[in-house]
């Protein structure tokens, strides 16, 4: 039951209680047709409720937002038009094609379409009542919000991805420093295992009293000072393993070169998981955004990182145009490198997926120890 509200009936929580607050204003229109008298009353009234869940959806995560709901919102705003001479229903389909994250060519087509609806309904109006104050507000707020919403949504991704930046670039600092202490590590350390084994090596080769016991011995300390030396070269290779803010920061700067987006969801969290989880998943979204780069034709690479008890979940997507070859899809995924993120996974012993519904999105869960 919880997962059918979250997923059908409640706005999603990042966006907090804004949605709600703005489905208020359909009571407005609810109270504008009272009392209901006819058979299109009822109807249009009854078309709220369909209404309200076109605009719910609309906040989901799928990339691109479905046509039909966007669709669906116009229609019904028509027919209030055509009922009431009401016009402000229009601009929750404003807002929806104002604030999706599409192509920009996806955008142009619905907003040519909202406006052409608009129009008609203007002229629809003008020749049934006349031009007048009312109708000039509303068509002034309802041509406009699809633009204001718009100009907003893309500002608002700009700060909430230098937010990000920022996030990242911290984290740079800090691990900076680490590598700094493994560097130290590594020739402080290291040299003085090594000179250790040496010195071993050699007091072997000078000993004359009890050959035999300081012989034993002295292969002792020769064998603990490299086994120690190799164990600190381990450490300093664990420290300097791949971390997901690392890979991030490179990333968003070339994904911006290629005029790309890049949004994500609780990577602050992912940048807490076990170094091994970390490096196999770097290599992973390297892969998966050069592939979005160079073979997707889209605009936008979302990254969803999210865990529970006993796993790590992360999940890539872009909205492109999904593998080119349909009919051979195998030799498609092969070819994008899909084989060997499908290893990576594997070594860890996680699941992988894959799949091309608009634009490519990659599943990957990988358990917890």
């Amino acid at each position: 039951m919880e997962e059918f509200l979250n997923r059908h009936v409640l706005f999603p929580k990042k966006y907090g209680a804004m949605p709600y607050y703005y489905l208020l204003f359909l009571l407005v229109a609810f109270f504008i047709a009272l009392p209901l008298k006819s058979l299109l009353d009822w109807v249009c009234v009854l078309a709220l409720i369909p209404f309200a869940k076109f605009y719910r959806d609309s906040y989901g995560d799928e990339i691109p937002r479905y046509d039909w709901e966007i669709i669906g919102m116009i229609i019904i705003a028509a027919l209030w038009v055509i009922n009431y001479q009401y016009y402000y229903n229009f601009i929750f389909a404003g807002f929806c094609i104002g604030f999706s994250e599409i192509k920009p060519h996806i955008f142009m087509k619905r907003v040519i379409l909202y406006l052409t609806v608009i129009t008609a309904c203007a002229i629809f109006s003008v020749l049934k009542q006349g031009l007048d104050v009312n109708l000039a507000f509303g068509l002034i707020f309802t041509y406009s919000s699809v633009f204001f919403a718009h100009s907003f949504a893309i500002s608002q991704r700009k700060r909430f991805a230098l937010k990000q930046d920022y996030q990242r670039l911290s984290i740079i600092v800090k691990q900076s420093e680490r590598d700094r202490i493994a560097g130290q590590l590594h020739d402080n350390l290291g040299q003085v295992f090594s000179t250790l084994a040496i010195s071993a090596d050699l007091a072997e080769k000078l000993v004359d009293k009890n050959p035999a016991l300081a012989k034993k011995q002295i292969q002792q300390i020769g064998k603990n000072a490299r086994d120690n030396l190799s164990l600190v070269r381990e450490i300093v290779a664990d420290l300097r393993k791949q971390k997901l803010v690392q890979v991030l920061a490179v990333e968003s700067e070339n994904l911006e070169n290629a005029q790309f987006d890049l949004t994500t969801e609780n990577q602050k969290q992912a940048f807490a998981w076990p170094n091994n989880i970390q490096n196999e998943l770097s290599f992973i979204i390297r892969e998966a955004i050069a592939n979005a780069i160079r073979y997707s034709h889209g605009n936008l690479v979302k990254i969803d990182f999210n865990e529970d008890s006993n796993n790590y979940f992360v999940k890539i997507k872009d909205n492109g145009i999904g593998f080119k070859n349909k009919t051979n899809k195998h030799s498609s995924r092969e070819h994008f490198g899909i084989s060997g993120m499908q290893a990576r996974v594997d070594k860890l012993k996680g699941s992988f997926a894959i799949s091309d519904k608009n634009g490519v999105e990659i599943s990957i869960s990988l358990p917890k120890e």
